[in-house]
């Protein structure tokens, strides 16, 4: 079994992550960390090639200090990064590895995280064909 979990450094990442790793226990299952920088909001790589990088490295170290966090998990974990839209990317990774569930919550560091559903969130929710688990948010609104 695979369970994919979208990641984006937001105050939830971790309270995901121990959720999908709870239920990955149970049935022994692989978790895959995807991170993906949205093309969007991506500082253009040719006219800032140093600030592209910069947030490259960043996001890569985020991944790694994540692994390393739960290298005690015991079915293993491997990490994904990816640009473009975070929604059609967290789907087509789901297909390719052909995950059997993607954990994620309910918003994020989007502009708009205090909506009852994330936009990313309820993107995958409506347009894959996976099992998805939204993880509620259990922070303090700043």
């Amino acid at each position: 079994m695979k369970i994919l979990i979208p990641v984006d450094g937001s105050k939830i990442t971790k309270e995901v992550i121990e959720k999908a790793k709870t239920v990955g226990e149970k049935f022994e299952a692989k978790l895959l960390l995807l991170t993906v920088l949205d093309n969007a909001n991506m500082i253009d790589r040719y006219s800032y090639p140093v600030a592209y990088d910069s947030k490259v490295k960043l996001t890569e170290d985020m991944l790694k200090d994540l692994k390393e966090d739960y290298s005690d998990y015991p079915y293993g974990i491997e990490t994904f990064m990816r640009v473009g839209m975070p929604y059609n990317e967290i789907i087509k990774v789901a297909d390719e590895e052909d995950v059997d569930l993607i954990v994620m919550g309910n918003r994020g560091l989007g502009a708009f995280s205090r909506t009852f559903l994330g936009s990313v969130s309820n993107k995958v929710l409506n347009h894959s064909d996976k099992s998805i688990l939204i993880v509620k948010a259990d922070i303090e609104e700043e």
